[in-house]
């Protein structure tokens, strides 16, 4: 039986024959491949389009994030349970508060042993329940903004509708919808198009025309409900993207307006200033001029 400082060495090092070694390297490998291959390929392009004026293309940012979910799942193939055993029952007698701090000690120092700690900082044993109570709740105000955020088709059209009561909503929709259009258009998004290519300018012609427009939308072969999370095509994403504004900033289309402008999803409406200046302009101007 092993005891002492070798016994703490033990248990620390137990942790690292993951199950999933080999499959993690072949993906760190299949991951990195494609990044370079993909990079290679915009690079090519940058250089062969001759504007070198232009910012480089952003080469493969999806990398970091398949990485990052890599080394999550090799992670969860650590064999972690005799490890967190052990330390549950060495420090059964501490204080919760003291129950980490001692473990740490006990640890060597250096890429093991902070390993092992952050495979039992998050247990029952040894997590602060305040601190968890406050994730818990944060965790629960995501679900519950997500699916305030889901719009099905008669949450579209009753925002639809309610769009077209409001002061200028309905001229703002539509000049959204064909900036959105002409900027997806434009041969500097190329890289950004679906497969079929983008479908024709459709605005909004009035309370008539809710469900026809609806209708035209691309919709996922699941259902009707468009979804917060990935991308769909447009211009089902767009029409998504303002309804969602609408619906946060209750039916007002100025505050509508201006998030989306910080957004960089409209552009200043810059004949509605103008329009303004002349009316601010006649009315200081004297009656008899």
């Amino acid at each position: 039986m092993i005891h002492s400082d070798e016994k703490v060495r033990q248990m620390a090092r137990s942790l690292l024959p993951s199950k999933n070694r080999e499959a993690a390297r072949s993906a760190k490998a299949r991951i990195h491949r494609s990044a370079r291959q993909e990079a290679r390929q915009e690079l090519a392009v940058w250089m062969k389009a001759g504007d070198m004026e232009h910012d480089l293309p952003s080469f493969a940012p999806w990398e970091r994030k398949e990485i990052s979910r890599e080394v999550r799942w090799r992670r969860d193939g650590d064999k972690v349970m005799p490890f967190i055993r052990w330390a549950t029952a060495r420090t059964r007698e501490m204080r919760r508060e003291d129950r980490l701090s001692h473990v740490r000690s006990l640890l060597p120092r250096g890429v093991i042993g902070e390993h092992a700690l952050g495979h039992v900082e998050y247990t029952t044993a040894f997590e602060d329940p305040i601190e968890k109570a406050w994730r818990n709740h944060y965790w629960l105000l995501r679900q519950a903004r997500r699916k305030g955020a889901l719009l099905d088709r008669g949450e579209q059209a009753r925002l639809l509708r309610a769009l077209l009561q409001e002061p200028d909503g309905h001229r703002t929709f539509n000049r959204f919808l064909r900036e959105r259009h002409t900027w997806a258009s434009s041969p500097r998004t190329a890289a950004s198009r679906p497969c079929g290519g983008i479908p024709p300018h459709r605005p909004l012609m009035g309370l008539h025309d809710v469900l026809p427009f609806l209708d035209t939308l691309t919709r996922p072969p699941w259902g009707n409900v468009v979804r917060n999370w990935g991308h769909q095509e447009p211009p089902a994403h767009w029409v998504r993207l303002f309804l969602q504004r609408f619906k946060a900033h209750r039916g007002h289309i100025p505050s509508v307006r201006a998030a989306l402008e910080a957004e960089g999803l409209l552009s200043s409406d810059l004949s509605a200033f103008h329009t303004g200046r002349a009316a601010a302009a006649r009315l200081r101007k004297p009656p008899d001029r």
